[in-house]
């Protein structure tokens, strides 16, 4: 499996990260997210000129037919910038979810989103639910939804929802919703790391449902594959940074007359933090290869062991910056705290360690 990325890969990575490294530090992230949508618009069309949300997208719906290689890229540019846009939705969700539209469905659907004029996200998870695989209660009668979705990412600024729910007859199907739709309710707030989300409810609300494509419940396995996978390289991207920000501090803060980078205590602690990170790279790598193998238990054990080291490593990495940094590290006035909070956030998206070690087990391991 060859990990070498290729020259328009390297391109890519070099123009994303000079385009955050210019208009999204930290003092600016802060602002955008205090803004009236959490986000700032002016990145996101920055986003969309170039090319970014077309990336995902098959050329016969408008797209640039890239790999799940090129959405980890933008992963990890994403991670080292702490970026609060709902990038993951717009490029690993909405191309997955849509795989279950007919061919006009997606193509009008994309054409939105590529052009970063309409904003999306998944309504899936539902109050109680504890396993993501479990059945959804929301259901659909008479082409009307009624039902409550939790935890939905910018589920309250959305253009476009992407609805998991019951059919007429009973079987698991996706629906899209457009945002002010009769019978929404949106009652927004924000997660631990200052994110947007929404709980949602569905009155009898007006949706279309997406048919003509592959089935549903394969479409939302390969939507939470990808999404997995873009999870794995934000979480790359927020250590990486982490660990630098941290080996900055303890450069800079003397102890005793010295800095205390100079410890050997601490350069042996900050060499191990750097060791799990270079793992996930390889395992974020390794993930963005198999969400797309057409064997589905192979992807799903693949991607399972990427999250679990994914989330042992940041435990060890973030846990070790805030330690290092010492009490300022706990405030939010240093950007090493948001890091901190956004590496928590991910460890719980698509499935915690619990849920993907029993996976495993049940398999009998990734080689079985």
């Amino acid at each position: 499996m060859d990990f070498e990325l290729n020259d328009e890969q390297r391109m890519l990575a070099d123009s994303l990260n000079r385009l955050l490294a210019d208009r999204y530090d930290f003092e600016k992230r802060r602002k955008y997210m205090g803004g009236e949508t959490g986000m700032e618009p002016a990145i996101w069309s920055a986003f969309a000129e170039m090319g970014l949300f077309a990336l995902p997208f098959a050329e016969e719906d408008g797209g640039l037919g890239g790999s799940g290689v090129e959405v980890m890229i933008v992963g990890e540019a994403m991670g080292l910038a702490l970026a609060n846009e709902p990038w993951a939705e717009a490029m690993a969700l909405a191309p997955s979810l849509l795989q279950a539209a007919s061919p006009e469905q997606r193509t009008n659907i994309a054409e939105g989103i590529i052009a970063g004029e309409v904003l999306t996200t998944w309504a899936h998870v539902e109050p109680g639910m504890i396993d993501r695989d479990e059945g959804v209660a929301t259901a659909e009668v008479g082409g009307r939804l009624s039902g409550t979705k939790t935890v939905v990412a910018f589920g309250a600024e959305a253009d476009l929802l992407f609805v998991t729910a019951k059919d007429a007859g009973g079987a698991l199907a996706l629906y899209v919703v457009e945002k002010g739709a009769a019978g929404l309710e949106a009652r927004p707030y924000k997660t631990q790391d200052g994110r947007r989300a929404a709980e949602l409810t569905f009155d009898g609300t007006p949706a279309e449902k997406l048919s003509g494509g592959i089935a549903a419940a394969e479409a939302i396995a390969l939507a939470e594959a990808r999404g997995l996978a873009a999870a794995v390289a934000e979480g790359l991207g927020c250590m990486e940074k982490a660990i630098d920000l941290t080996v900055e501090y303890i450069k800079g803060r003397e102890q005793f007359g010295r800095a205390i980078g100079s410890f050997q205590a601490l350069q042996h602690i900050a060499a191990g933090a750097v060791v799990e990170k270079e793992q996930v790279r390889s395992m974020a790598m390794y993930a963005s290869v198999m969400c797309d193998d057409p064997d589905p238990e192979a992807r799903d054990l693949a991607l399972s062991a990427a999250k679990i080291k994914m989330i042992d490593a940041s435990r060890h990495v973030g846990q070790m910056a805030i330690q290092l940094h010492g009490g300022v590290g706990m405030t939010m006035e240093y950007a090493i705290g948001h890091y901190f909070k956004r590496l928590t956030m991910l460890e719980i998206a698509y499935g915690d360690r619990d849920y993907h070690m029993d996976r495993l087990c049940a398999a009998g391991g990734l080689a079985a």
